[in-house]
Protein backbone atom coordinates (compact mmCIF):
# COMPACT_ATOMS: atom_id res chain seq x y z
CA UNK A 1 0.00 0.00 0.00
CA UNK A 2 2.75 2.45 0.98
CA UNK A 3 4.84 1.48 -2.07
CA UNK A 4 1.88 2.23 -4.31
CA UNK A 5 1.39 5.62 -2.68
CA UNK A 6 5.05 6.48 -3.14
CA UNK A 7 4.93 5.49 -6.82
CA UNK A 8 1.88 7.66 -7.33
CA UNK A 9 3.54 10.58 -5.61
CA UNK A 10 6.71 10.18 -7.69
CA UNK A 11 4.66 10.03 -10.88
CA UNK A 12 2.83 13.23 -9.93
CA UNK A 13 6.14 14.83 -9.04
CA UNK A 14 7.49 13.98 -12.48
CA UNK A 15 4.45 15.56 -14.13
CA UNK A 16 4.85 18.57 -11.90
CA UNK A 17 8.50 18.93 -12.87
CA UNK A 18 7.64 18.73 -16.58
CA UNK A 19 4.99 21.41 -16.27
CA UNK A 20 7.25 23.56 -14.12
CA UNK A 21 9.93 23.33 -16.81
CA UNK A 22 7.42 24.53 -19.45
CA UNK A 23 6.29 27.40 -17.25
CA UNK A 24 9.88 28.41 -16.48
CA UNK A 25 10.73 28.31 -20.22
CA UNK A 26 7.71 30.46 -21.06
CA UNK A 27 8.52 33.04 -18.38
CA UNK A 28 12.20 33.26 -19.37
CA UNK A 29 11.79 33.21 -23.18
CA UNK A 30 8.34 34.80 -23.53
CA UNK A 31 7.50 31.98 -25.99
CA UNK A 32 4.28 29.99 -25.76
CA UNK A 33 5.75 26.78 -27.18
CA UNK A 34 9.01 25.05 -26.41
CA UNK A 35 8.26 22.13 -28.72
CA UNK A 36 5.66 21.55 -31.42
CA UNK A 37 4.14 18.74 -29.39
CA UNK A 38 3.20 21.22 -26.65
CA UNK A 39 0.25 22.32 -28.82
CA UNK A 40 0.28 20.79 -32.31
CA UNK A 41 -2.59 22.93 -33.64
CA UNK A 42 -1.02 26.18 -32.50
CA UNK A 43 2.40 24.98 -33.70
CA UNK A 44 1.08 24.20 -37.22
CA UNK A 45 -0.59 27.59 -37.42
CA UNK A 46 2.59 29.29 -36.22
CA UNK A 47 4.60 27.43 -38.88
CA UNK A 48 2.16 28.65 -41.53
CA UNK A 49 2.55 32.23 -40.33
CA UNK A 50 6.35 31.97 -40.34
CA UNK A 51 6.35 30.46 -43.84
CA UNK A 52 4.30 33.43 -45.03
CA UNK A 53 6.69 35.79 -43.29
CA UNK A 54 9.66 34.18 -45.05
CA UNK A 55 7.88 34.27 -48.42
CA UNK A 56 6.87 37.92 -48.20
CA UNK A 57 10.24 38.98 -46.78
CA UNK A 58 11.89 37.44 -49.86
CA UNK A 59 9.38 39.20 -52.14
CA UNK A 60 9.99 42.50 -50.36
CA UNK A 61 13.75 42.10 -50.86
CA UNK A 62 13.27 41.48 -54.59
CA UNK A 63 11.02 44.52 -54.90
CA UNK A 64 13.59 46.66 -53.05
CA UNK A 65 16.28 45.49 -55.47
CA UNK A 66 13.99 46.39 -58.36
CA UNK A 67 13.73 49.97 -57.07
CA UNK A 68 17.34 50.66 -58.05
CA UNK A 69 16.75 49.06 -61.45
CA UNK A 70 13.62 51.16 -62.00
CA UNK A 71 15.30 54.38 -60.87
CA UNK A 72 18.25 53.86 -63.23
CA UNK A 73 15.89 53.00 -66.10
CA UNK A 74 13.85 56.15 -65.51
CA UNK A 75 16.95 58.35 -65.29
CA UNK A 76 18.43 56.89 -68.48
CA UNK A 77 15.17 57.36 -70.37
CA UNK A 78 14.99 60.98 -69.19
CA UNK A 79 18.59 61.54 -70.27
CA UNK A 80 17.79 60.06 -73.67
CA UNK A 81 14.91 62.53 -74.09
CA UNK A 82 17.21 65.41 -73.16
CA UNK A 83 19.75 64.23 -75.75
CA UNK A 84 17.02 63.96 -78.39
CA UNK A 85 15.90 67.51 -77.65
CA UNK A 86 19.46 68.70 -78.22
CA UNK A 87 19.56 66.87 -81.56
CA UNK A 88 16.26 68.43 -82.62
CA UNK A 89 17.67 71.85 -81.82
CA UNK A 90 20.74 71.05 -83.94
CA UNK A 91 18.57 69.95 -86.88
CA UNK A 92 16.55 73.17 -86.80
CA UNK A 93 19.79 75.15 -86.63
CA UNK A 94 21.26 73.25 -89.59
CA UNK A 95 18.14 73.85 -91.71
CA UNK A 96 18.81 77.61 -91.58
CA UNK A 97 20.05 78.72 -95.00
CA UNK A 98 22.64 80.99 -93.39
CA UNK A 99 24.48 78.07 -91.74
CA UNK A 100 27.68 77.27 -93.63
CA UNK A 101 29.04 73.83 -94.45
CA UNK A 102 31.76 74.40 -91.87
CA UNK A 103 29.15 75.07 -89.20
CA UNK A 104 27.22 71.98 -90.31
CA UNK A 105 30.34 69.88 -89.83
CA UNK A 106 30.63 71.28 -86.31
CA UNK A 107 26.99 70.34 -85.70
CA UNK A 108 27.73 66.87 -87.10
CA UNK A 109 30.51 66.46 -84.53
CA UNK A 110 28.11 67.50 -81.76
CA UNK A 111 25.54 64.93 -82.92
CA UNK A 112 28.25 62.25 -83.06
CA UNK A 113 29.09 63.00 -79.43
CA UNK A 114 25.41 62.75 -78.52
CA UNK A 115 25.22 59.41 -80.33
CA UNK A 116 28.20 58.12 -78.34
CA UNK A 117 26.60 59.32 -75.11
CA UNK A 118 23.32 57.61 -75.99
CA UNK A 119 25.18 54.40 -76.87
CA UNK A 120 26.72 54.45 -73.41
CA UNK A 121 23.39 55.21 -71.75
CA UNK A 122 21.46 52.37 -73.40
CA UNK A 123 24.12 49.91 -72.24
CA UNK A 124 23.83 51.02 -68.61
CA UNK A 125 23.69 48.33 -65.94
CA UNK A 126 23.02 48.08 -62.22
CA UNK A 127 23.84 45.25 -59.83
CA UNK A 128 25.42 43.41 -62.75
CA UNK A 129 22.25 43.52 -64.86
CA UNK A 130 21.80 45.46 -68.10
CA UNK A 131 18.80 47.77 -67.94
CA UNK A 132 17.53 47.45 -71.50
CA UNK A 133 18.22 43.88 -72.58
CA UNK A 134 14.82 42.61 -71.44
CA UNK A 135 14.88 39.29 -69.64
CA UNK A 136 18.41 38.58 -70.92
CA UNK A 137 20.03 40.84 -68.33
CA UNK A 138 23.52 39.43 -68.91
CA UNK A 139 23.43 40.24 -72.65
CA UNK A 140 24.89 43.57 -73.77
CA UNK A 141 21.80 45.14 -75.38
CA UNK A 142 23.47 47.27 -78.05
CA UNK A 143 26.69 46.75 -80.02
CA UNK A 144 28.47 49.03 -82.47
CA UNK A 145 30.03 47.82 -85.72
CA UNK A 146 33.70 48.81 -85.57
CA UNK A 147 33.82 49.50 -89.32
CA UNK A 148 30.50 51.17 -90.13
CA UNK A 149 29.66 52.55 -86.68
CA UNK A 150 26.13 51.17 -87.04
CA UNK A 151 24.49 50.27 -83.72
CA UNK A 152 22.29 47.18 -83.47
CA UNK A 153 20.14 45.62 -80.76
CA UNK A 154 21.38 42.19 -79.65
CA UNK A 155 18.66 41.03 -77.26
CA UNK A 156 14.95 40.42 -77.92
CA UNK A 157 11.51 41.84 -77.13
CA UNK A 158 11.26 40.07 -73.78
CA UNK A 159 10.87 41.98 -70.51
CA UNK A 160 12.42 41.42 -67.12
CA UNK A 161 9.96 40.20 -64.48
CA UNK A 162 9.87 40.77 -60.74
CA UNK A 163 8.14 38.62 -58.12
CA UNK A 164 5.50 40.83 -56.45
CA UNK A 165 3.16 38.28 -54.85
CA UNK A 166 2.95 34.54 -54.27
CA UNK A 167 3.34 32.91 -57.71
CA UNK A 168 2.78 36.29 -59.34
CA UNK A 169 5.19 38.33 -61.44
CA UNK A 170 4.89 41.67 -63.21
CA UNK A 171 6.85 43.40 -65.95
CA UNK A 172 9.79 45.53 -64.91
CA UNK A 173 11.46 48.27 -66.93
CA UNK A 174 11.48 48.47 -70.74
CA UNK A 175 13.59 46.64 -73.30
CA UNK A 176 15.88 48.16 -75.92
CA UNK A 177 13.29 47.95 -78.69
CA UNK A 178 10.79 49.90 -76.60
CA UNK A 179 13.47 52.47 -75.77
CA UNK A 180 15.20 53.06 -79.12
CA UNK A 181 12.96 51.77 -81.91
CA UNK A 182 9.74 53.21 -83.31
CA UNK A 183 7.21 51.86 -85.82
CA UNK A 184 8.24 52.77 -89.35
CA UNK A 185 5.64 50.77 -91.30
CA UNK A 186 3.07 48.03 -90.79
CA UNK A 187 1.26 45.39 -92.83
CA UNK A 188 -1.85 43.36 -92.07
CA UNK A 189 -2.62 40.04 -93.76
CA UNK A 190 -2.20 40.34 -97.55
CA UNK A 191 -0.38 43.68 -97.37
CA UNK A 192 3.22 44.40 -98.39
CA UNK A 193 5.92 45.43 -95.93
CA UNK A 194 9.25 46.96 -96.97
CA UNK A 195 12.08 47.19 -94.47
CA UNK A 196 15.85 47.54 -94.11
CA UNK A 197 18.32 44.97 -92.83
CA UNK A 198 18.73 46.78 -89.51
CA UNK A 199 15.01 47.12 -88.82
CA UNK A 200 13.26 44.70 -86.46
CA UNK A 201 10.01 42.98 -87.45
CA UNK A 202 7.49 42.31 -84.67
CA UNK A 203 3.98 40.88 -84.70
CA UNK A 204 1.12 41.89 -82.41
CA UNK A 205 2.12 39.28 -79.81
CA UNK A 206 5.64 40.68 -79.56
CA UNK A 207 7.25 37.83 -81.52
CA UNK A 208 10.25 38.79 -83.62
CA UNK A 209 10.43 37.68 -87.25
CA UNK A 210 14.01 37.29 -88.46
CA UNK A 211 15.55 37.31 -91.93
CA UNK A 212 17.62 34.12 -92.26
CA UNK A 213 19.75 32.29 -94.79
CA UNK A 214 18.57 28.86 -93.69
CA UNK A 215 20.79 26.76 -95.97
CA UNK A 216 23.85 29.06 -95.91
CA UNK A 217 23.89 29.49 -99.69
CA UNK A 218 24.30 33.26 -99.54
CA UNK A 219 20.63 33.93 -100.29
CA UNK A 220 18.05 34.85 -97.68
CA UNK A 221 15.28 32.25 -97.55
CA UNK A 222 12.54 34.08 -95.71
CA UNK A 223 11.25 35.68 -92.55
CA UNK A 224 11.19 33.15 -89.68
CA UNK A 225 9.11 33.39 -86.50
CA UNK A 226 11.50 34.00 -83.59
CA UNK A 227 14.34 32.78 -85.82
CA UNK A 228 13.00 29.21 -85.73
CA UNK A 229 14.23 27.57 -88.94
CA UNK A 230 11.84 24.64 -88.43
CA UNK A 231 8.85 26.95 -88.85
CA UNK A 232 7.28 27.93 -92.17
CA UNK A 233 8.79 31.27 -93.23
CA UNK A 234 7.18 34.24 -94.95
CA UNK A 235 8.55 34.52 -98.49
CA UNK A 236 11.10 37.31 -98.84
CA UNK A 237 12.31 39.45 -101.73
CA UNK A 238 15.72 41.12 -101.59
CA UNK A 239 15.57 44.44 -103.43
CA UNK A 240 18.38 46.03 -105.46
CA UNK A 241 18.91 48.73 -102.83
CA UNK A 242 19.51 46.12 -100.12
CA UNK A 243 16.07 46.44 -98.56
CA UNK A 244 13.58 43.60 -98.19
CA UNK A 245 9.94 43.16 -99.16
CA UNK A 246 7.35 40.65 -97.96
CA UNK A 247 3.64 40.05 -98.35
CA UNK A 248 2.19 39.29 -94.95
CA UNK A 249 0.62 35.82 -95.01
CA UNK A 250 -0.02 35.70 -91.27
CA UNK A 251 -3.22 36.51 -89.35
CA UNK A 252 -1.34 39.07 -87.26
CA UNK A 253 -0.18 42.55 -88.17
CA UNK A 254 3.56 42.92 -88.71
CA UNK A 255 5.47 46.11 -87.91
CA UNK A 256 8.94 47.23 -88.92
CA UNK A 257 10.75 48.91 -86.03
CA UNK A 258 13.27 51.57 -87.02
CA UNK A 259 16.27 52.49 -84.86
CA UNK A 260 16.85 56.03 -83.65
CA UNK A 261 20.57 55.33 -84.01
CA UNK A 262 20.12 54.76 -87.76
CA UNK A 263 18.40 58.14 -87.98
CA UNK A 264 21.37 59.70 -86.21
CA UNK A 265 23.75 58.11 -88.73
CA UNK A 266 21.69 59.50 -91.61
CA UNK A 267 21.60 62.93 -89.97
CA UNK A 268 25.35 63.00 -89.35
CA UNK A 269 26.01 62.02 -92.97
CA UNK A 270 23.59 64.68 -94.29
CA UNK A 271 25.27 67.36 -92.18
CA UNK A 272 28.54 66.37 -93.87
CA UNK A 273 26.72 66.47 -97.25
CA UNK A 274 27.03 62.70 -97.77
CA UNK A 275 24.72 59.70 -97.89
CA UNK A 276 24.99 56.83 -95.40
CA UNK A 277 27.38 55.02 -97.74
CA UNK A 278 29.81 57.95 -97.65
CA UNK A 279 29.01 59.23 -101.14
CA UNK A 280 28.84 62.97 -101.79
CA UNK A 281 25.38 64.47 -102.27
CA UNK A 282 24.19 67.91 -103.29
CA UNK A 283 23.30 70.65 -100.85
CA UNK A 284 19.67 70.34 -101.92
CA UNK A 285 19.67 66.58 -101.29
CA UNK A 286 21.27 67.15 -97.89
CA UNK A 287 18.58 69.71 -96.98
CA UNK A 288 15.87 67.24 -97.99
CA UNK A 289 17.43 64.61 -95.72
CA UNK A 290 17.62 67.12 -92.86
CA UNK A 291 13.94 68.01 -93.25
CA UNK A 292 13.08 64.32 -93.30
CA UNK A 293 15.25 63.80 -90.22
CA UNK A 294 13.25 66.41 -88.32
CA UNK A 295 10.01 64.51 -88.99
CA UNK A 296 11.61 61.19 -88.00
CA UNK A 297 13.01 62.64 -84.80
CA UNK A 298 9.61 63.99 -83.80
CA UNK A 299 8.18 60.50 -84.31
CA UNK A 300 11.04 58.94 -82.35
CA UNK A 301 10.60 61.48 -79.54
CA UNK A 302 6.87 60.70 -79.31
CA UNK A 303 7.75 57.01 -79.08
CA UNK A 304 10.22 57.72 -76.28
CA UNK A 305 7.54 59.62 -74.36
CA UNK A 306 5.21 56.65 -74.78
CA UNK A 307 7.91 54.25 -73.57
CA UNK A 308 8.72 56.53 -70.63
CA UNK A 309 5.04 56.54 -69.68
CA UNK A 310 4.93 52.74 -69.99
CA UNK A 311 7.98 52.53 -67.71
CA UNK A 312 6.27 54.79 -65.17
CA UNK A 313 3.08 52.68 -65.18
CA UNK A 314 5.07 49.48 -64.64
CA UNK A 315 7.11 51.07 -61.85
CA UNK A 316 3.98 52.42 -60.11
CA UNK A 317 2.40 48.97 -60.26
CA UNK A 318 5.45 47.45 -58.56
CA UNK A 319 5.33 50.16 -55.90
CA UNK A 320 1.65 49.42 -55.23
CA UNK A 321 2.54 45.76 -54.73
CA UNK A 322 5.35 46.85 -52.40
CA UNK A 323 2.81 48.61 -50.16
CA UNK A 324 0.61 45.51 -50.15
CA UNK A 325 3.55 43.25 -49.28
CA UNK A 326 4.65 45.57 -46.48
CA UNK A 327 1.11 45.55 -45.05
CA UNK A 328 1.01 41.75 -45.12
CA UNK A 329 4.40 41.54 -43.42
CA UNK A 330 3.14 43.82 -40.66
CA UNK A 331 0.00 41.71 -40.16
CA UNK A 332 1.88 38.40 -40.19
CA UNK A 333 4.44 39.78 -37.73
CA UNK A 334 1.64 40.76 -35.35
CA UNK A 335 0.06 37.33 -35.73
CA UNK A 336 3.39 35.65 -35.06
CA UNK A 337 3.85 37.68 -31.90
CA UNK A 338 0.31 36.86 -30.83
CA UNK A 339 0.64 33.10 -31.31
CA UNK A 340 4.30 32.80 -30.37
CA UNK A 341 4.31 34.92 -27.24
CA UNK A 342 3.50 33.41 -23.89
CA UNK A 343 0.73 34.74 -21.65
CA UNK A 344 3.04 35.96 -18.88
CA UNK A 345 0.18 36.79 -16.52
CA UNK A 346 -1.30 33.30 -16.82
CA UNK A 347 2.15 31.74 -16.46
CA UNK A 348 2.86 33.78 -13.34
CA UNK A 349 -0.41 32.59 -11.79
CA UNK A 350 0.38 29.00 -12.80
CA UNK A 351 3.89 29.32 -11.42
CA UNK A 352 2.49 30.34 -8.04
CA UNK A 353 0.01 27.46 -8.22
CA UNK A 354 2.83 25.04 -9.03
CA UNK A 355 4.81 26.35 -6.08
CA UNK A 356 1.85 25.68 -3.79
CA UNK A 357 1.44 22.21 -5.27
CA UNK A 358 5.15 21.51 -4.78
CA UNK A 359 4.85 22.58 -1.13
CA UNK A 360 1.87 20.31 -0.55
CA UNK A 361 3.47 17.40 -2.37
CA UNK A 362 6.75 17.61 -0.49
CA UNK A 363 4.80 17.89 2.76
CA UNK A 364 3.09 14.61 1.88
CA UNK A 365 6.42 13.00 0.99
CA UNK A 366 7.89 14.08 4.33
CA UNK A 367 4.94 12.59 6.22
CA UNK A 368 5.32 9.29 4.39
CA UNK A 369 9.01 9.26 5.15
CA UNK A 370 8.27 9.94 8.81
CA UNK A 371 5.77 7.08 8.92
CA UNK A 372 8.24 4.74 7.29
CA UNK A 373 10.93 5.66 9.80
CA UNK A 374 8.58 5.14 12.82
CA UNK A 375 7.48 1.77 11.46
CA UNK A 376 11.09 0.78 10.96
CA UNK A 377 12.06 1.76 14.55
CA UNK A 378 9.10 -0.07 16.00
Amino acid sequence: MMVSSINTIMYNLELLNERSSKVTYGLSSNKALEQGSDDSIKFDYLLSIQNNLNTYTAIENRIELSNTYNTFSDTTTSDKKTAMESVNTDIIKALNDTVSSVDKNVIASEVEQIKDTLFSLVNDSTNGEYLFSGNNTDTTPFIKDEVTGQISYESDYSNKKVNVEKNQYTTQGINGIELIYYTNASASNGETLDFTSNEIILDEEGNEWKVLDNDNDGTYDGLYLNGDTSSTPIALTTNSDGTFSITNTEDTKLESKHSYFDDLDELIAALKQKDTNGNDITSSEASTLLSSALEKFEQAYDNTNTSHSKLGIRTNLIESYAQSVQSKLTNYTLLEEQYESADLTALAVESQSLENTYTALYSTINKINDLSLVKYIN
